[in-house]
C-alpha cells in the first residue's frame, strides 16, 4: 500500500489549509464523493447534506476562528466550495446523527456490523518495557476513504509543533501528538440523546484543539467545557504518565482511568449515566473488541512493546468485523468499513508509528515531530 502523504505546514491558519488543499485535492474531491455516498445510502441526499455543510461555515468561525481560517483555506486551495469543505469537517455530526437514526429504527434488524468500529488502548510507563506512556488505536472507518488521509506537520512559533492524521479536506488532529507530551486517539459513540444539542463545537474541532494545547489541563477542557451534538471517546495522554478516557454525550461527560496501567475501549457506553447506549445494536464487535484487546495486552503487563501492540492490533477474532478489521463483502458499498489505518503513539519519543490500513498485512511508518519517516523492517 502506498505510503501516507506528509504535509509540512506553517504558522499561518489560512497558508496552512491552502497548502493542504492544493497537494490533497483530488483526494479531498474523492471524499466528498464518499460521504455524500454514505450520507445517501443514510437517507440524508446530496443537496441536504450540502446545506447543512453550508450552515456549518458561520458557526464554526465563531466558535474557533483559526479552524474556519484554515478550512477556507482548503477550499481555496482545493478549489472546491467551502459548504462542501465545511460538510466534511462536520462529518462527525452528520454520519453519527445517520448512525443514531438507523439504531433506532432497528429494533427488529439483521446485525449490519456497518459502523464505525475503532479500538482504542493507552499504557502507562509501569506496563511498557521502554517506561513510555504510549496510547494508540486501529481506526476502522468507510472503506472509501482509504488512501485519501495524510500526516500533518506542523511547525510553529506561535503554537504547538503537532504531528497528527487526517482524512484529506478535514482540517486535521484526530490522531496526534504534540511537543509537549499531549496526544490523542478517539472512539465513535452513539447514545439515545444525539442530535438533542443542535450546532455545538464540532468533534473535529474538538480534536484539533486537544493537540493545540501546551498543558493537560488545557487538553481537556475542549472536551468538557461544551455541550455537544454528538457522543464520542476521547483517549487523551501526557508523556509524564497520565491517561484519561472520557466518554461524552451530548450533556454529560464521564471519566474512566487505567487499571493496573492498561485501558482499552471501543464503541459502547461504559458509564450508565449517558443512557441507553446505541452503538451496539448496529456493530455488535463493540462488545467483545475492547475486552479482547485489554486481554492481549495485559497478558504482556510490565513488558509491552510494540511487538506486543501490533500484534493485538492485528488479531483477527470475528473477522472480518475483528480488532483488525477488513471490508464485509454482505454490505452495501458505500457502507462498508476497514481498519484505514492503525496508531502507536509514544508520548515520550513525541513519535507516531502508522499503519497505512489494516496491521496485519500493512508495513508501519515510523512520523516523527522533526519531519522523519521511516519504514519499519518486517519483524
Amino acid at each position: 500500500m502506498a505510503d501516507l502523504p506528509v504535509i509540512e505546514l506553517g504558522n499561518d491558519a489560512y497558508e496552512r489549509g491552502l497548502i493542504h488543499g492544493r497537494s490533497l485535492s483530488s483526494m479531498i474531491a474523492d471524499n466528498i464523493d464518499t460521504y455524500l455516498a454514505r450520507f445517501a445510502a443514510g437517507g440524508l441526499d446530496a443537496e441536504a447534506a450540502r446545506k447543512e455543510g453550508s450552515t456549518w461555515i458561520n458557526i464554526m468561525r465563531n466558535q474557533n476562528a483559526d479552524y474556519a481560517e484554515e478550512m477556507r483555506g482548503i477550499a481555496d486551495g482545493a478549489e472546491l466550495p467551502l459548504g462542501d469543505i465545511a460538510m466534511l469537517n462536520a462529518r462527525y455530526e452528520i454520519t453519527f446523527g445517520l448512525f443514531g437514526d438507523e439504531a433506532r429504527a432497528s429494533d427488529n434488524p439483521a446485525i449490519t456490523d456497518d459502523a464505525d468500529g475503532c479500538s482504542t488502548f493507552g499504557v502507562l510507563p509501569e506496563t511498557t518495557a521502554n517506561g513510555h506512556t504510549v496510547i494508540g488505536q486501529n481506526w476502522d472507518w468507510l472503506a472509501g476513504v482509504h488512501g485519501r488521509c495524510a500526516i500533518l506537520l506542523i511547525t510553529r512559533n506561535n503554537g504547538p509543533n503537532l504531528i497528527c492524521y487526517t482524512e484529506a479536506g478535514i482540517v486535521g488532529g484526530k490522531m496526534g501528538v504534540n511537543e509537549h507530551g499531549v496526544g490523542l486517539v478517539e472512539n465513535g459513540l452513539v447514545s439515545d440523546h444525539d442530535g438533542r444539542n443542535s450546532y455545538e463545537k464540532p468533534f473535529h474541532m474538538r480534536c484539533r484543539e486537544i493537540l493545540d494545547a501546551e498543558t493537560y489541563d488545557h487538553a481537556l477542557l475542549p472536551i468538557i467545557a461544551t455541550r455537544r451534538v454528538c457522543s464520542a471517546n476521547f483517549v487523551v495522554g501526557h508523556a509524564d504518565g497520565e491517561i484519561i478516557n472520557v466518554e461524552t454525550s451530548p450533556d454529560a461527560a464521564s471519566y474512566l482511568y487505567p487499571r493496573n496501567g492498561l485501558i482499552t475501549h471501543s464503541n459502547h457506553f461504559m458509564d450508565p449515566c449517558h443512557g441507553p447506549s446505541q452503538m451496539e445494536r448496529i456493530s455488535a464487535s463493540t462488545l467483545y473488541r475492547a475486552n479482547r484487546l485489554d486481554r492481549l495486552l495485559r497478558a504482556h503487563i510490565g513488558k509491552i512493546d510494540e511487538t506486543a501492540i501490533k500484534s493485538a492490533l492485528s488479531d483477527h477474532f470475528g473477522y472480518p468485523n475483528s480488532i483488525c478489521r477488513h471490508p464485509d463483502e454482505r454490505q452495501p458499498e458505500a457502507k462498508r468499513t476497514m481498519t484505514n489505518a492503525a496508531f502507536i503513539l509514544d508520548l515520550n519519543a513525541r513519535t507516531m508509528l502508522v499503519a497505512n490500513g489494516p496491521p496485519c498485512e500493512t508495513p508501519w511508518q515510523l512520523h516523527t515531530l522533526d519531519g522523519g519517516a521511516a519504514e519499519q523492517a518486517e519483524e
